[in-house]
């Protein structure tokens, strides 16, 4: 399991560019990024290299952040690599909040980023199959 930072931001012009660029002034390096409307404001969240730096910048930048346990699991990068997660989780009966696609630049294969109230089952449903989870060594 790894680490999420959700920031709660205005949905309006600039909006986006002005948070990453308070990360960016921190050093802090994304490592996936997905955004989410829902009218006047969004909620984006992110993996970061730093997740604790990331929370301590935006904050002191006036965001509201939440830091999260979410699984993070490389996938196969072929028709239907998703679809074999998805597979796995279901017969385990096992239920999916939300997910995200990234990819692991050190190893070059998509990443699947899910949240689910079950992180432990899920993660150990998915290892047991031969998903590799980030963040467990």
């Amino acid at each position: 399991m790894i680490y999420q930072i959700s920031v709660y931001t205005e949905n309006k012009k600039g909006a986006l560019r002005t948070l990453v660029k308070t990360l960016s002034d921190a050093g802090i390096d994304l490592r996936a990024f997905i955004t989410n409307e829902n009218g006047e404001f969004g909620t984006v969240r992110m993996l970061a290299d730093d997740d604790e730096g990331a929370c301590a910048a935006l904050t002191e930048a006036g965001y509201l952040t939440k830091r999260s346990l979410v699984l993070a699991v490389e996938v196969s990068d072929e028709v239907g690599g998703l679809a074999g997660l998805l597979e796995v989780i279901e017969e385990a009966n096992l239920n999916i909040d939300y997910l995200y696609a990234a990819w692991d630049r050190t190893t070059g294969q998509p990443v699947i980023v899910l949240h689910t109230e079950s992180l432990a089952e899920v993660e150990s449903c998915l290892v047991s199959k031969g998903y590799r989870s980030l963040g467990r060594e």
